[in-house]
């Protein structure tokens, strides 16, 4: 009689726990599963409402959205109480919705080490859980850093340029701290790096900072960002490794010296054309006949 219950026990839950996965199905994936400490954690959730009522995600909706956030075994991450949604998000009955969050905007993600996460949406009562996968956070081999201004100034700022692999190649970040306050401003990917050319870090006369890095044979990439760590501009630049350089003018301006822009490609609007590079060790196109053999060249 005691197994039967137990039987019958089981099979409840298990038919519970079948109808919960059902009702909403959440699944999700890491934009990148390494990233360098304080760089933005992206995610992509993907909610399938089959409950028969919408979702409402927003902060005074009738579903919630949060992460299981471990840094070891049953050792969960605080969180800054903040929405993870970037934007007021509903999922009507029977619908499927895709929601991007940034995870470093509301867990304390401040070491590096590898830490468990996992999607948990709340509704009606019950929670839905989504596959729980691991993230890598890396410091980064840092290349270059440079403090401005004195620490307790508050115009004062610390910059630094990063390495970390990941997708099979070097990946360059740029990181902006403010002294003062002990704050991260931000940490940029700026793309591909290819370590024959030694990356540059100038700040102008405005407070802007400028990176220069080569990110293929002959192309080099030009970044600004504001006094606040904020992208301003990026530009595209052909040129030798041995030529291009950020040059300061005595205006105070940072420019790039010594390489060719991309151009903007008529025929394709938003789309850019390489400059066309002499060769980097011009010759004689007119060599002329081999003498014959055993005949030397008369003498000039």
């Amino acid at each position: 009689m005691k197994r039967r219950f137990l039987r019958l026990a089981a099979a409840t839950l298990a038919s519970a726990a079948a109808a919960a996965s059902a009702q909403i199905e959440v699944t999700w994936s890491l934009v990148h599963d390494r990233t360098v400490l304080m760089e933005p954690v992206l995610a992509r959730v993907r909610i399938a409402n089959y409950s028969g009522q919408d979702l409402d995600l927003t902060a005074r909706g009738n579903a919630k959205l949060d992460f299981q956030v471990e840094d070891q075994p049953t050792s969960t991450v605080a969180t800054y109480g903040a929405l993870l949604a970037n934007r007021p998000v509903i999922v009507p009955a029977g619908d499927v919705r895709d929601v991007e969050v940034n995870l470093l905007d509301a867990y304390r993600l401040l070491k590096g080490q590898t830490y468990s996460l996992a999607p948990v949406l709340e509704f009606a009562g019950m929670r839905f859980l989504g596959a729980r996968l691991a993230l890598e956070v890396q410091p980064g081999l840092e290349l270059f850093k440079r403090d401005y201004g004195m620490p307790a100034d508050e115009d004062a700022r610390a910059a630094s340029l990063r390495l970390l692999h990941r997708e099979r190649s070097d990946h360059l970040f740029f990181r902006l701290d403010k002294p003062a306050t002990g704050y991260c401003l931000g940490v940029y990917d700026l793309g591909r790096v290819i370590r024959f050319f030694a990356p540059r870090l100038e700040r102008d006369g405005a407070g802007a900072f400028h990176v220069l890095h080569q990110n293929g044979p002959d192309r080099f990439v030009h970044s600004e960002f504001d006094g606040n760590g904020v992208p301003r501009d990026r530009k595209y630049y052909a040129a030798e490794s041995g030529g291009i350089r950020l040059e300061r003018l005595d205006t105070g301006a940072v420019q790039v010296a010594g390489g060719t822009p991309f151009e903007v490609d008529p025929d394709h609007p938003g789309m850019l054309t390489a400059p066309v590079l002499p060769p980097a060790n011009p010759y004689d196109m007119n060599i002329g006949e081999l003498p014959a053999k055993g005949k030397l060249p008369p003498a000039k």
